[in-house]
């Protein structure tokens, strides 16, 4: 079966409106990890949902080892051939199933959680980054904000050939498809930003990245004024 992921790294350098948007994408991302690390290096991390690595890039600049865990075969074997990542262990796998290798004391993703589809699964995932992570360690997520599901997003978002379409909503989620490029139509679950908080403050110490201030400080704001699509949720480990 082909990869639906393997062109994704270069769907995102498609045009200069696709770079304007991840370059935003990468910026909220790191200032999620200063928020957590300030500038220091921690001794371990992991960056799941890594992708082609550039999230991961990132991170490294945040850690003195770092690993990378990914589903798609075609982008984990595109972060591995990066020459400023060859001291990064990458993993092919789903990050339920795969065996970490120990502790982290910083563990990040991006588009991650909208990829886990059940409550149950999001409970699953929650005790495993716990269980992963050090004393007093800490999590950077980012995922679909509320605005990620408007009207006003999929228009914007068709401009970068992103095509989504939603079919259920729920005071919790709302589901869809979506594809990009032409790729095959993939399902992707969007989490009410306060559900995915109320669940993960059961064992983290949480709170929200201002990604609009970051917007209009950082100058990345579009001329149709577009809430940021994404949220940054970011925090420590409850001691015990």
């Amino acid at each position: 079966m082909a990869d639906a992921w393997a062109d994704y790294d270069q769907y995102k350098t498609d045009s200069a409106l696709s770079e304007r948007y991840y370059a935003f994408v990468t910026a909220c991302f790191e200032q999620g990890i200063r928020a957590v690390v300030g500038s220091r290096r921690v001794p371990a991390a992991l960056d799941v949902a890594c992708g082609s690595g550039d999230s991961t890039a990132v991170l490294a600049n945040y850690a003195e080892r770092v690993e990378g865990i990914d589903l798609s075969a075609a982008l984990i074997d595109k972060a591995r051939a990066r020459p400023q990542l060859k001291a990064v262990e990458f993993h092919h796998g789903d990050f339920l199933a795969h065996p970490l290798g120990g502790r982290y004391d910083l563990i990040t993703s991006a588009w991650f959680h909208n990829f886990v589809h059940s409550e149950a699964d999001q409970q699953r995932v929650l005790r495993k980054l716990a269980a992963a992570l050090s004393e007093s360690g800490a999590v950077v997520f980012l995922f679909p904000s509320d605005s990620f599901t408007s009207p006003r997003t999929g228009r914007y978002v068709a401009r970068l050939t992103w095509r989504q379409a939603w079919y259920e909503r729920t005071p919790r989620y709302t589901r869809g498809v979506f594809s990009f490029r032409d790729s095959p139509w993939q399902i992707m679950t969007c989490w009410q930003p306060l559900y995915l908080l109320e669940l993960y403050s059961a064992l983290f110490d949480l709170q929200f990245l201002d990604t609009k201030k970051l917007c209009v400080e950082g100058g990345f704001l579009d001329e149709q004024y577009l809430s940021p699509p994404f949220e940054v949720m970011y925090g420590r480990k409850r001691a015990g």
